[in-house]
């Protein structure tokens, strides 16, 4: 297996995504006729995309561009995931009927990402971050506001599968509560529909028959020992996924553990 991943940081940070064809296994696929275990993914970190700044974005796109062109002409597999997160948690000076509504979590904050990420000009796929459902003066629930995100990105569910080469699969997963959380609405909480789906995803997909797994979420798995902002994450009860839930909250790094298909977590925070 040959792969690059080229990652892209943002701090400052048309066509929208439209479904690919399903693969043999029921998920969305990025295999190009002349592909076989060779593939290029594009990641993108937490965006904040803020409307007053998009010249930042344009530039980081170029970075990109010319890598996609030579992958796809060399017919591999090629997509964009991107983190979560995707914009600032403030007021842009976007909404003139209001000086204090934030941008993330908005219609118009995720039809902006959508348009952003769909003018790569390959497959994007996104993983919902703690700010992406922040659209707090324009929806009332989170079932609301996850509705808009879902239907922004051409999602039919917070998670997501992509075969990107040869028994190559992406797979991601989104938090879905922001205001009904228990503890801090900045948790990132992956439902349990999601955490039973991944399960039998890496049940059903193993090393054995060649399957190889890259994990992409928002927020770290516990036990990952992976550190970040400790001064914040961890006072606030959010540095980990599911990270007031004991159960929940061991469950995915048992499952790295236990699958030997799950290569690699990738995660934004």
């Amino acid at each position: 297996m040959k792969f690059t991943l080229v990652s892209l940081l943002i701090p400052t940070a048309a066509e929208a995504f439209a479904p690919t064809s399903s693969s043999r296994h029921g998920v969305r696929s990025s295999l190009n006729a002349a592909a076989t275990d060779e593939f290029v993914v594009g990641i993108l970190g937490d965006l904040h995309i803020d409307p007053r700044k998009m010249e930042d974005y344009g530039v980081g796109k170029s970075h990109f561009s010319p890598i996609f062109d030579e992958a796809k002409s060399d017919g591999k597999g090629v997509a964009v995931v991107s983190l979560g997160d995707l914009g600032e948690s403030k007021n842009c000076d976007h909404n003139p009927e209001s000086d204090s509504e934030l941008f993330a979590g908005t219609t118009q904050c995720h039809e902006m990402a959508a348009e952003f990420l769909g003018s790569f000009g390959v497959p994007y796929d996104v993983v919902g971050g703690n700010h992406d459902l922040e659209g707090l003066d324009e929806f009332e629930t989170d079932e609301e506001n996850l509705a808009m995100y879902l239907k922004a990105h051409g999602k039919d569910t917070a998670h997501f599968c992509r075969e990107v080469a040869d028994k190559t699969l992406l797979v991601g997963m989104g938090s879905t509560v922001f205001r009904d959380a228990v503890y801090t609405s900045h948790e990132v909480t992956i439902d349990q529909e999601q955490i039973d789906w991944f399960e039998n995803l890496v049940q059903t997909h193993p090393a054995e028959e060649g399957w190889k797994i890259f994990v992409f979420t928002h927020a770290p798995p516990n036990g990952s020992g992976l550190r970040v902002l400790q001064e914040n994450h961890v006072v606030n009860g959010c540095c980990w996924l599911n990270h007031s839930n004991e159960k929940q909250c061991q469950k995915f790094i048992n499952l790295v553990r236990e699958h030997r298909c799950i290569k690699v977590c990738l995660l934004g925070c």
